[in-house]
């Protein structure tokens, strides 16, 4: 998982795309009647992680996200201990173009790699 690494190896900055806040969370969300948790061997906390990784960052989602809900991605944001951005893509649900390649998305990759005061 990326906030893993990044954890390891910090980047000069992190964007995370419709972030879970960890994926048992996730998981609940689709399949309510299994006890999820218990049955997964890998955890993946992103904001367990974020939490932790001091660079920029910025946070992608759509708002009308059918796999990941916009709402454990805000607390991604919310967790993160630099958050640069958070981009919020009206109507964009997980599998769209938009959240990969559309304008408030490059824009918001173009900032962030851009130096400062540049």
């Amino acid at each position: 998982m990326v906030t893993e690494l990044a954890s390891e190896h910090p980047p000069a900055g992190l964007v995370l795309r419709s972030p879970f806040v960890d994926l048992a969370a996730a998981g609940r969300v689709h399949y309510p009647f299994l006890p999820v948790r218990a049955l997964l061997r890998d955890r993946y906390p992103v904001a367990e992680r974020v939490a932790g990784i001091r660079v920029p960052t910025t946070v992608v989602l759509g708002s009308r996200d059918t796999i990941v809900p916009p709402a454990q991605s805000r607390a991604v944001a919310r967790a993160a201990a630099d958050l640069h951005r958070v981009v919020e893509v009206p109507g964009a649900d997980h599998n769209d173009p938009v959240l990969l390649d559309g304008d408030q998305v490059v824009q918001a990759v173009v900032e962030l790699a851009r130096p400062a005061g540049g």
